[in-house]
């Protein structure tokens, strides 16, 4: 048997009751009820001496904060290296966003609730505990993988408005990435220990009316492909950016279902014949009054070897230039003007928190330039991993659906999952062709996630060509 050994284990995460889910400004009032499970799925593989975990949860995002928190807490229970452990956000919008920063700028509660807080301490020794399970269910494995396409289900949101700007929308003319890269890793006897797919979609399916917690498309999408394959399914959100759900924002619960198992179906097909064990075929004699030849597929033993490795890197992200301390007090005293207004005239917080969303930004950014210079870059980490013939990259961002498929197009492997919302999750990162239409993600977007401006339009080329250096460094899928 050759030294490749994996396992794979599953932790819910499911956020306290009542609690405010972080996708939406707009979102006014606090859950008290779960639609399903938020879960923490991990993969730790083996070959001899070198070990790698990936996870990915049902969180909005992680802030660099908590990335390391709960990679620390992982290499404290398992002795996993910190440099070999992925971590992705699914990026579900009725979900919790574990990060540093006390105030809240969606929902019925302004600041964190005791039972948030709570649920952010613990979350780093959930990552761990599904870790330590995985550990516990090693067995010896292979890998392979495949890429479908899920054409239809999803749409580029860049939509124009007709006066030379950007409404988030529909835009069929955009580029979408529809390819469905999966991975397989199956036990010696030909059963599942795990399915790794990536994808790059919102997931917004539900809107912020709908009142309840949970993975959106995602849990649907992890128990069809269980259904079908067995194991453990791990859905890792690819470059999302500019992606949403070709019909989303439903009020009610039901069309996340169907999203779901479309997407499973593709994946479950992308691979659905690429056995990754080594196979021979052996020859029967059988029959009674005319011979016959039967032929049975047979594991080879030993299997052959499967490499794996796992590099990260940390870059410098430029920043584009802020705004002025000049401009940033004009605005913040016409955004508190219109707080006020709003409020005397019996606003609620649904209108409320997108003049908040702002304002909290203004005073910070204000705070920070008083002390100096505010940052023109901002460090983020790619993190790849190569699984045989197959190979992972995971950068730090709400990333341009154009940006991945370049990286997977380029990449020297034979099936490459490329996952944003990675690490510590710093925000989007546009297209250089996309700032001249402005628009949400290369104007403002910047200010939910803490930042003094947008990235520069050089932070997506960057991404990709540093990308693709690690991964050939990896060595390409077939040596």
């Amino acid at each position: 048997m050759s030294g490749l050994r994996a396992g794979a284990a599953v932790v819910s995460i499911e956020p306290p009751l009542p609690s405010d889910p972080q996708g939406f400004v707009r979102r006014a009032v606090a859950v008290r009820d779960s639609i399903d499970s938020c879960q923490v799925r991990a993969c730790v593989i083996q070959n001899d001496d070198y070990i790698i975990a990936v996870l990915a949860a049902d969180v909005t995002n992680l802030d660099t904060y908590f990335a390391d928190r709960v990679r620390k807490a992982i290499v404290a229970a398992t002795g996993i290296p910190y440099d070999n452990i992925l971590l992705n956000s699914s990026h579900t919008h009725a979900g919790l966003w574990p990060r540093k920063e006390g105030e809240k700028l969606h929902g019925e509660f302004a600041q964190l609730t005791d039972a948030e807080h709570a649920y952010f301490e613990k979350i780093p020794y959930d990552y761990a505990s599904a870790c330590v399970k995985a550990i516990s269910r090693m067995q010896p494995a292979r890998i392979s993988g495949g890429t479908g396409t899920a054409p239809g289900i999803a749409v580029n949101r860049r939509e124009r408005d007709g006066k030379g700007g950007t409404i988030l929308g529909w835009n069929k003319e955009n580029f979408i990435d529809e390819e469905v890269p999966t991975i397989r890793i199956d036990a010696h006897d030909g059963s599942a220990i795990a399915t790794l797919i990536g994808f790059g979609c919102h997931p917004v399916v539900l809107g912020g009316e709908v009142p309840y917690a949970g993975s959106d498309f995602l849990g649907p999408l992890r128990n069809q492909v269980e259904m079908l394959r067995g194991g453990t399914c791990i859905f890792f959100q690819g470059a999302a950016g500019n992606i949403l759900p070709l019909e989303a924002f439903f009020d009610h619960p039901g069309p996340e279902i169907a999203f779901g198992h479309r997407l499973a179906l593709e994946a479950v097909h992308a691979v659905v014949d690429k056995d990754p064990r080594e196979i021979d075929i052996k020859h029967i004699a059988y029959g009674s009054v005319t011979p016959i030849s039967l032929y049975r597929r047979k594991a080879r033993n030993p299997q052959g070897a499967q490499p794996i490795l796992a590099k990260r890197k940390v870059l410098s992200l430029p920043l584009n230039p802020s705004l002025t301390v000049a401009d940033m007090e004009r605005e913040l005293q016409e955004r508190s003007n219109d707080y006020a207004a709003t409020e005397k005239a019996g606003g609620e917080r649904d209108v409320l928190n997108p003049i908040r969303y702002h304002i909290s930004w203004l005073t910070e950014m204000l705070k920070m330039a008083a002390l100096g210079p505010l940052p023109e870059e901002i460090p983020g980490e790619i993190w790849v991993a190569r699984l045989g013939d197959c190979a992972i990259v995971g950068t730090p961002g709400e990333l341009f659906t154009e940006i991945g498929a370049e990286v997977r197009r380029r990449s020297p492997f034979a099936t490459t999952l490329f996952a944003g919302y990675c690490q510590g999750v710093l925000g989007y990162v546009s297209t250089p062709e996309e700032y001249q239409w402005g628009g949400y993600e290369p104007t403002v977007a910047q200010r939910g996630y803490g930042h003094p401006a947008p990235f520069a339009p050089e932070a997506s080329r960057i991404l990709i060509e540093e990308s693709l250096t690690l991964l050939n460094q990896l060595g390409g899928g077939n040596d």
